[in-house]
């Protein structure tokens, strides 16, 4: 019996040389984003990652556990521990595969994955193909992962089935293992199990996801059904007061028709990528020519590192605070006011465009919730170009495709409100053969398919300034999301969401006024710009949620982020990081460390607090729209 107990302890060991090699693998893909880190602080995230990797191994391996320990005489033959190892390689190696997925994903989520992930399943399942032959480096990883299991598993020397009947002692040894096995799953023997943000307790909070391993983040994930109902006030109301200010005096801009709306959304378009504010070229020329004509805004940020997470920021001012995206949780069919509902209300026509197939992330079924008329994806797309202009991947080149939509656009009844989200410096970031060898091809793979991206952004305002609409339309360009990272200053826990937000229009004077009227290095985010725009139409729509507000209010702005289990609230020269059950810490936002001022530290996570409790018992209740259940709606920002 004390065999079955070695080799049980051998396996479950090789195990854990499988998670360490996988989140080896996970820092040399990701080693640009804790290049801040020094080795002692790598070496300290390797070892707290151990007690991660023993608590998913007791947990994912519970079944093999109580298989490979059963005081029965059948246990030691050869037939039993060929089904064992069976179990064993079929339960493991999917988990490992998910960790080796992760070396890659993490640069464009910021955070392990979780089980939102089977949401995109059906994108996933279009894209295998394209994704297998991009990322073929790390199939022969997990090939390797997978050999070293099937080879180094410890075998039991066949033997025939014992005519012992199992003792007592045999089911105590069980019971034990099985014990051992929960205190392990919860990290010990505290009153709270081992938890996702508990990795994020070091000096570098960045380092929290390498200590932590996919298959923990997922599996744990399983159950989240939902957010929390919070209490930090004692109703709604209170936390609601606390973020909500009056509706900011009426701009004063020159005499004009009245305005259109173009939304436009860049993938994958870091700040860090442009030239404009940087003090290098970058990626983008086009894009910082513009921005030397527009309101730029130095410290934008995304609130989400994902594409699906961005959508409902920018059209309906609904951060990401919780662990799924709005879009796929259970609270996607709540009600909202989206900015296509409140510009229809005037008499706009809205429309959305997006290239990649109908249903991708869920964007189509969002954009109606959020009040756009029509919606413009691939199926839409003429079907006499659409073989032509298909990037053989998500949807159809940026290039072709915005302008298509300069011409959409100049046949719509106007004024009209539009979103346009570009596709093409999405991975695998192809484009088309003629423009190959065209764009500087960078330090990164994206590098190449943005300065595309760029181009045919160029030739969309070449054509649309041609057209009548053009002089009368509001442009607010932004990027849904930042991604890897070569440079230093961007390679910090902010710059990971640093994005270009600006505003242009074709006439000076407006452009102009608007600068007059702003501080053009606030802090602002994504759930600003529906605020924004409505502000700048002098729509006075109290339905707005509270999480943004217009980037001409006199107010301080801010930004909110959350990520593994950790919210941060931006100002412009600190930050507060809080876990949701815990005590927030502040930080410089130059040096990125800790500073001590508990006057402002108790000022921050009480505004943070409030932000949490208003967005997630909103959500809980279905009552973003009405939070004080029948009373007098506040002034929203």
């Amino acid at each position: 019996m004390k065999k079955c107990y070695s080799l049980w302890l051998q396996r479950l060991g090789l195990l854990w040389l499988a998670y360490t090699v996988c989140r080896f693998v996970f820092w040399y893909f990701n080693r640009d984003a804790f290049q801040q880190a020094s080795f002692q602080e790598i070496g300290r995230s390797f070892l707290l990652g151990i007690r991660f990797d023993w608590s998913i191994i007791a947990l994912s391996n519970i079944f093999f556990t109580l298989l490979s320990l059963l005081p029965l005489r059948w246990v030691a033959t050869t037939v039993w521990q060929r089904m064992l190892k069976t179990v064993y390689l079929a339960v493991n190696l999917p988990l490992l595969l998910l960790n080796l997925i992760d070396a890659e994903y993490y640069p464009f989520t910021g955070r392990r994955t979780i089980i939102s992930l089977l949401e995109l399943g059906g994108d996933i399942t279009d894209q295998l193909p394209s994704l297998v032959i991009h990322f073929w480096y790390l199939l022969l990883i997990f090939a390797g992962i997978t050999y070293g299991l099937v080879r180094f598993y410890p075998n039991q020397k066949p033997l025939e089935p014992s005519n012992r009947v199992a003792t007592w002692p045999g089911w105590v040894g069980l019971a034990s293992a099985l014990g051992l096995s929960i205190i392990l799953f919860r990290g010990g023997f505290q009153e709270k199990p081992l938890r996702a943000n508990q990795a994020f307790r070091q000096n570098d909070a960045g380092l929290g996801n390498l200590t932590l391993n996919s298959s923990f983040t997922f599996l744990t994930s399983i159950d989240a059904v939902g957010t929390k109902r919070l209490a930090f006030f004692a109703d709604q109301k209170t936390a609601w007061s606390l973020i909500c200010h009056p509706s900011p005096a009426p701009l004063q801009l020159p005499a004009q028709p009245p305005q259109n709306v173009v939304v436009i959304i860049l993938e994958s378009f870091a700040k860090e990528y442009m030239g404009y504010g940087n003090p290098y070229r970058g990626y983008t020329p086009f894009l910082d020519s513009l921005a030397r004509q527009s309101v730029f805004f130095t410290n934008g940020f995304a609130n989400g590192r994902e594409s699906i997470m961005a959508v409902p920021a920018i059209t309906a001012s609904i951060p990401q605070l919780m662990d799924e995206p709005f879009i796929t949780s259970t609270y996607q069919s709540n009600r909202f006011s989206g900015l296509g509902t409140l510009l229809h209300r005037h008499g706009y026509q809205t429309h959305f465009f997006h290239a990649a197939r109908n249903g991708s992330m869920g964007f189509e079924g969002f954009s109606q919730q959020a009040g756009f008329q029509n919606y413009y994806g691939l199926n839409e797309y003429p079907d006499s170009l659409r073989e032509r202009d298909f990037d053989g991947n998500w949807g159809i080149f940026d290039e072709p495709y915005l302008q298509y939509v300069s011409q959409q656009l100049s046949q719509s009844k106007q004024p009209f409100g539009a979103v346009l989200f570009t596709l093409s410096s999405h991975m695998p970031y192809t484009f088309p053969a003629q423009h190959k060898n065209r764009f500087p091809k960078g330090k990164l793979e994206v590098h190449e398919s943005i300065g595309y991206a760029d181009y045919a952004l160029r030739e969309f305002f070449k054509t649309a300034q041609q057209q009548p609409w053009f002089r009368q339309t509001l442009f607010v360009i932004t990027a849904d999301h930042t991604q890897e990272t070569t440079e230093t200053s961007y390679a910090n826990p902010l710059g990971a969401y640093r994005v270009p937000i600006m505003l242009f229009h074709a006439d000076p004077q407006v452009v102009q006024a608007l600068k007059q009227q702003t501080d053009t290095d606030r802090i602002c985010q994504h759930t600003d710009l529906m605020p924004s725009v409505l502000h700048y139409l002098n729509l006075n729509e109290k339905p707005v949620l509270p999480f943004g507000q217009s980037v001409f209010d006199t107010e301080p702005g801010e930004a909110v982020q959350y990520a593994a289990g950790r919210f941060r609230l931006v100002e412009k020269d600190i930050y507060l990081e809080m876990p949701l059950d815990g005590t927030g810490v502040l930080y410089d936002s130059r040096t990125y460390q800790p500073i001590r001022d508990e006057a402002r530290r108790q000022q921050l996570q009480q505004r943070l607090q409030a932000t949490l409790q208003a967005y997630r018992n909103g959500l809980i209740d279905n009552r973003f729209l009405d939070p004080n259940a029948g009373e007098k709606p506040l002034a929203f920002r």
